[in-house]
């Protein structure tokens, strides 16, 4: 992808972006933040609006694909690239999806961290004791379940911790013990005031010989496209575009290398999702939104990183 981004941030693969990809609901753009601002304004968002089905975060979570397969690839993919199978290992922002620690302990996983600045975990044990059944029905051996009361028993028998809380939270890691780190979807809505600590306590926790693996995605969640260039950053930055579940840093590709570069990562772009022309958007970004031209080709991208 010549002149598609700076030459640091060059992927070793391009994929072409599919048409529609996180389009959604066929409405435009500023029908779906108008609504989103105005729940968000009379306090129906977060906890609330997924009580009363206005959200459904992780709603395809109880399918066995969802359940399994990331995992599988993520230890893998560590093991590919250290030449040993990880057994510590951080995931940041997981959600509802801390379920899956009974999968990663029957992988291997001998310390399992979480880190999550809301707690959005189930804490009943029967999507926990689900995933382990489905673990153990693909031949992974999950840890037995059986007697657990409560979501702190459950962990506890996975060798599972869940921090809750900003980068601060991960103080809790000691230095240099995970041999993986991996976030999917989750970097992108990190405030950018944040996101520096965050990649500071990182690079403390990861292993000299450690890897991180970071599924990023850098379009707009407003349809797909690039319409949240258009606004202010004070307004973009404000509580109730926080609270409307729409608010994603705006950092392009380049500028995440970047980032992680400058808190003492090695970054290698495995891979690039990338669409052909500029998607929809402004004409011309805000100015305290502009960033390089060939970032907003860059729908996604999967970042590995390691201690330099």
């Amino acid at each position: 992808m010549e002149q598609r981004t700076e030459d640091t941030s060059r992927p070793q693969r391009v994929l072409p972006a599919p048409v529609g990809l996180s389009r959604g609901a066929p409405v435009p753009w500023w029908a779906k933040l108008g609504v989103k601002l105005g729940l968000a304004a009379i306090g129906l968002h977060g906890a609330r609006a997924r009580a009363l089905g206005l959200a459904r975060p992780s709603f395809d979570a109880a399918q066995p694909a969802k359940l399994l397969d990331p995992p599988r690839a993520w230890l893998d993919r560590a093991e590919a690239l250290t030449g040993r199978r990880p057994r510590s290992l951080l995931e940041i922002g997981p959600g509802f999806m801390v379920v899956r620690a009974p999968v990663l302990a029957g992988l291997g996983a001998r310390r399992i961290w979480y880190a999550d600045p809301a707690d959005s975990a189930p804490r009943a044990t029967a999507p926990y004791q689900a995933a382990a059944a489905a673990a153990q029905a693909a031949g992974i051996p999950a840890p037995d379940l059986a007697g657990c009361r409560d979501r702190g028993t459950v962990l506890a028998r996975c060798n599972a911790s869940l921090l809750v809380g900003g980068p601060t939270a991960l103080a809790a890691i000691p230095d240099g013990s995970l041999d993986l780190v991996v976030s999917e979807a989750v970097l992108e809505h990190v405030r950018r005031e944040d996101l520096a600590p965050l990649l500071q306590q990182l690079r403390r926790v990861t292993a000299p010989d450690g890897v991180g693996l970071h599924f990023i995605d850098f379009q707009d969640h407003l349809g797909g496209g690039l319409q949240h260039l258009r606004f202010s950053g004070a307004f973009w930055a404000s509580p109730l575009v926080g609270r409307a579940g729409v608010y994603v840093n705006r950092l392009g590709l380049s500028a995440m290398v970047g980032r992680f570069r400058r808190a003492g990562f090695a970054v290698t772009v495995a891979e690039a999702m990338v669409w052909e022309r500029r998607p929809p958007g402004p004409a011309r970004p805000h100015p305290e939104a502009m960033r390089p031209a060939a970032d907003d080709l860059v729908a996604r991208a999967v970042l590995e990183v390691r201690p330099s």
